[in-house]
């Protein structure tokens, strides 16, 4: 795989970088799902509770 040249990508400064999800992100994906205040606010939705499973396919 080529090497990618970040020093023009936006999404980037000196303190924080985004990167894609990897198969490991999984477990913070089902635990942030907990914090139903805040995805109410933001989704404007009531959300069933996550599930293990549910996690590992958003992030795959």
């Amino acid at each position: 795989m080529r090497t990618i040249d970040y020093s023009q990508y936006y999404w980037q400064d000196d303190k924080v970088r985004l990167r894609a999800f990897e198969e490991e992100d999984w477990e913070n994906c089902y635990t942030e799902g907990f914090d139903s205040p805040a995805r109410i606010l933001l989704e404007c939705a009531v959300e069933l509770p996550p599930t293990i499973n549910g996690a590992k396919r958003f992030v795959e």
